[in-house]
């Protein structure tokens, strides 16, 4: 009797520490700050540029429809916390997102690492998360570039 006692909350903990680590290591694209608060009335600026190729930027200004399409992307992403304070990464495409608040607030500030990690300036620690959407560059291009419309017109 004993032992299935202690069985049973030796597997109780097991899964209490189990679920701790992954409420702390998992985070969901509302659970960074203010992303809730992006607007209309807000104004988003994603640069582009090659790794260690800033001068060579692109700067894009996101128009209404672009901030709700970027908007819902970071709120259906999925991100896992990387607990070293440096990652290593393959891909050399580098995007930084602004997104000012007309309300006077601080702005969000993101540095994403091509599909593989983003960084949220002043939250978590400073620590990358890794992306787990497997689209994500791809969505944000699509969002930043939209494509052409038949004939040539924009």
């Amino acid at each position: 009797m004993r032992r299935t006692i202690t069985r049973w909350g030796g597997l109780a903990a097991a899964a209490l520490c189990a679920i701790l680590l992954y409420r702390f290591s998992h985070v969901a694209g509302r659970e960074i700050g203010s992303v809730l608060d992006i607007s209309d009335a807000c104004t988003v600026t994603v640069s582009k540029y090659e790794l260690g190729e800033w001068e060579k930027r692109t700067d894009y200004v996101l128009n209404t429809a672009q901030i709700q399409q970027f908007k819902a992307l970071l709120l259906e992403s999925s991100f896992t916390r990387e607990l070293a304070s440096t990652v290593w990464f393959h891909d050399r495409s580098q995007y930084d997102i602004r997104i000012e608040f007309g309300n006077g607030a601080d702005p969000l500030l993101i540095h994403c690492i091509g599909n593989e990690y983003i960084q949220v300036t002043n939250q978590f620690g400073g620590k990358h998360l890794a992306i787990h959407n497997r689209g994500w560059q791809s969505t944000l291009e699509g969002i930043i570039v939209p494509p052409a419309a038949p004939g040539g017109l924009p």
